[in-house]
């Protein structure tokens, strides 16, 4: 209860803040396509999911940051939210001019077993993202729908592999899209899918993971080049392949990218922090968050 208590009040200074402007990163969260990406907004957002502490699929902490993950979706001017279940995969739609749509997601939850593991990184970083493009992009699109997903029930639970356990949200989101129920879109409309994932980390990179589209890789490697006059970074090199929630999609047909840097801290891959309790607000930085939100913002509206 103290949790939620302090987390409460974190989100209720967030949106006073917002609220009351003050500078240019303070503007109001249902402004949309307006700005640009304001990584430090989406620091605020990846600081009140962390707020609500430990949050594994089917905890208290869970549902009530599902419930501010879904306001959030609805200040914003996203249409259509809702919370799937049993897998509280939070949903909702920016409509486009074309047919077909794309999706754009990233996980909510933490893994559980791991003491005061708060997931600054893994997944809150990933979340951030997503909700200040979310504000970013315009109320209309030209071009497919883009379709939010913040998917719970990723991590796996106990000491169960990815492969067997994890992933559970995402495989609800493309088995109800099976039949186009519950907030998903009909799967043959599904142009594509981006995910984000550990994306906070203030050293950060990331390559091109073995299961993700090269095509659609491009498109982030070239609109940050624009965006650094020439330089990719941090979108260069490859990786091996990950269990992610870009998997279920990539299983269905669907061209699919899992923007993921999953070297978190020092050490070999996966990095010393990641599945620890180091993964903290410390480890993460706004500038991090905004390279990778502002090159999303030029480069999902260019998928077709």
């Amino acid at each position: 209860m103290r949790k939620f208590l302090l987390a409460a009040l974190i989100v209720g200074l967030v949106n006073v803040a917002a609220a009351c402007g003050g500078d240019e990163a303070g503007a109001e969260l249902g402004a949309r396509g307006a700005g640009g990406f304001d990584e430090q907004r989406a620091f605020a957002d990846l600081e009140a999911q962390v707020a609500f502490g430990p949050r594994p699929a089917g905890s208290d902490a869970n549902v009530e940051m599902t419930r501010f993950l879904a306001g959030r979706l609805r200040e914003a001017g996203v249409r259509r939210v809702r919370i799937q279940a049993p897998h509280r995969n939070v949903v909702g739609v920016i409509p486009g001019d074309e047919s077909g749509t794309v999706v754009v997601g990233a996980h909510h939850d933490t893994k559980d077993s791991i003491p005061e593991f708060v997931g600054a990184n893994d997944g809150a970083s990933g979340v951030a993202v997503v909700l200040e493009l979310a504000r970013a992009l315009p109320d209309r699109l030209e071009g497919p729908s883009i379709r939010i997903a913040l998917f719970d029930a990723e991590e796996a639970r106990g000491d169960a592999p990815v492969s067997v356990d994890g992933t559970r949200g995402s495989r609800q989101y493309v088995r109800y899209a099976k039949r186009g129920r519950d907030g998903s879109p009909r799967l043959g409309s599904i142009r594509a899918m981006v995910l984000f994932d550990l994306v906070g980390d203030c050293d950060l990179q990331v390559p091109r993971e073995e299961y993700s589209s090269a095509k659609l890789y491009g498109l982030f490697a070239s609109a940050a080049a624009d965006l650094q006059d020439g330089d990719p970074a941090p979108f260069s090199g490859t990786t091996s392949a990950i269990g992610d929630d870009h998997v279920p999609f990539v299983e269905a047909g669907v061209p699919s990218l899992d923007l993921i840097d999953f070297t978190f801290g020092p050490g070999p891959t996966p990095g010393a922090y990641w599945h620890t309790s180091e993964d903290t607000i410390d480890k993460v930085c706004p500038s991090s968050l905004g390279t990778v939100g502002r090159a999303a913002l030029a480069a999902v509206p260019k998928i077709r």
